[in-house]
């Protein structure tokens, strides 16, 4: 019985360290991409894999924190992050939302990618196979619960996905990938038109 316990207290242990392992990689890469511009292409599914919707747009990012999501096509939105805060920018019914980086971490798994607090890595499980890194939440009521990440044998993020916990899942492919873009000094900073409706919660 001994031999048992012990057995399975080193096997716990053995996959503990391959996971603390893996999350260190993911965290590695990711710092590596210190600043990259991309266009990307996504495919949603609903719950049973059943295709609903394609959509394209544009992604700017530099760490720590900041973030600009583009989607131009078929509905045009904004998600911009200046570190502190994020704005979500919908021009059909001229309305944007502001919310605090944090609270929009939760529902937004992209401001990961960008991210250099390590600490909100401790609210997942990462394990890893062929560069291939997968992002779990330990919150089963958290929306996001799963997060792919693959990256390029030149160490670029190339896809990744997002399932929600209804089970729609959402796949991203990157194209144009770029590490050394030039980012206009208000990349990361929206100002509101005259006229639209500003749902600040912070």
């Amino acid at each position: 019985m001994k031999k048992v316990i012990m057995a399975g207290m080193m096997l716990w242990s053995a996959s503990t360290q391959v996971l603390a392992d893996a999350a260190t990689d993911l965290q590695q890469k990711l710092s590596a991409l210190g600043r990259f511009s991309a266009d990307f292409t996504q495919q949603v599914y609903d719950e049973s894999g059943e295709p609903m919707q394609t959509a394209e747009g544009s992604m700017q990012l530099a760490r720590p924190d900041r973030f600009r999501w583009h989607t131009t096509s078929p509905d045009e939105s904004l998600i911009v992050s200046d570190g502190t805060d994020v704005w979500m920018y919908d021009p059909f019914v001229e309305q944007v939302s502001i919310v605090p980086l944090e609270q929009a971490v939760q529902n937004t798994p992209f401001l990961l990618i960008s991210g250099g607090d390590k600490a909100r890595w401790q609210n997942y499980r990462i394990s890893e196979q062929n560069d291939t890194y997968v992002v779990t939440s330990k919150d089963p009521a958290e929306l996001i619960q799963r997060f792919t990440l693959r990256f390029d044998n030149q160490g670029r993020l190339a896809r990744f996905t997002v399932v929600e916990s209804g089970g729609q899942r959402s796949e991203f492919t990157l194209s144009e990938f770029n590490t050394s873009p030039e980012l206009a000094a208000n990349a990361f900073r929206f100002t509101p038109l005259a006229g639209v409706m500003v749902d600040d919660q912070r």
